[in-house]
């Protein structure tokens, strides 16, 4: 007999479909969050893009699933969930990239190197927001530290306001504690450098990642890496959709038009 996988899998959710799109965005997720994160990036981005979010069990439309509680796990399964993709429905170009804030940069950089060892693809281009760089205190730091101060810390850290009865606690809470025990429990690899370019974004105000280390983020890939800074503290990009799409949108237009070397 076959033995059940210890989680549900990943999965993928077209936010678009934009099939003539030259550009395709997969993009992971926050903490304790689903899909639904990016759906106010589908009207700042022009047609030229397609844009696909990853959905975890536990949260948003996956709510009442068993949590992940393994990076590794994770990120091995929107590795595969996107190399399907890509097979089953290339981009038009073959060009695509994928973007992640804070747990959800965490879990895109390890899904990267896992597309590259087990697929033998990269992204064009990796946008990672909110996340510090390799040999610096990670999240599971900023975890481990405010852990006893309970609940109030935990609210901080997510950037939302406080639920209001214990139903829905439960539902906002309980991905964000299965994300923080997966943080915990992580342990960091020393990973090859890319050859994907590298776009980095981070909060100038940030209490869990200083923006002066955000360019050492370039060590890890062999190509260029761009650094932009914005107002505000870890989830600076919930109150600034149109600047970070903006700025993503260069990004990725300059690497489509100009593809690193293989």
């Amino acid at each position: 007999m076959t033995p059940l996988p210890p989680f549900p899998a990943p999965e993928l959710n077209r936010l678009t479909d934009r099939q003539t799109a030259r550009i395709r965005l997969y993009c992971v997720p926050p903490s304790g969050t689903g899909s639904e994160f990016f759906l106010p990036w589908v009207a700042a981005f022009s047609e030229l893009f397609d844009l696909v979010a990853v959905d975890l069990p536990g949260r948003g439309t996956r709510t009442g699933e068993p949590s992940i509680t393994d990076i590794g796990w994770a990120a091995t399964g929107i590795a595969e969930a996107v190399a399907a993709d890509l097979r089953h429905r290339p981009p038009a170009d073959g060009f695509y990239a994928v973007f992640g804030h804070s747990f959800g940069a965490l879990l895109a950089f390890e899904a990267t190197h896992r597309l590259r060892s087990a697929s033998r693809t990269e992204p064009d281009l990796l946008a990672l927001s909110a996340v510090p760089p390799p040999g610096r205190d990670g999240l599971d730091d900023h975890i481990a530290r405010n852990l006893g101060a309970g609940i109030a810390a935990i609210t901080e850290i997510m950037g939302w306001e406080a639920p209001a009865d214990d139903a829905l606690a439960r539902t906002v809470y309980t991905p964000f504690l299965a994300d923080a025990v997966a943080l915990l429990h992580h342990t960091r690899r020393e990973w090859p450098p890319l050859r994907a370019r590298l776009s980095v974004f981070g909060g100038l105000d940030d209490p869990m990642v200083d923006p002066g280390t955000l360019h050492e983020w370039g060590a890890c890939t062999t190509a260029d890496a761009r650094v932009h800074h914005f107002p505000g503290g870890h989830h600076y990009l919930r109150t600034q959709v149109a600047e970070v799409v903006g700025q993503l949108t260069d990004d990725l237009l300059t690497a489509y038009r100009s593809p690193a070397a293989g």
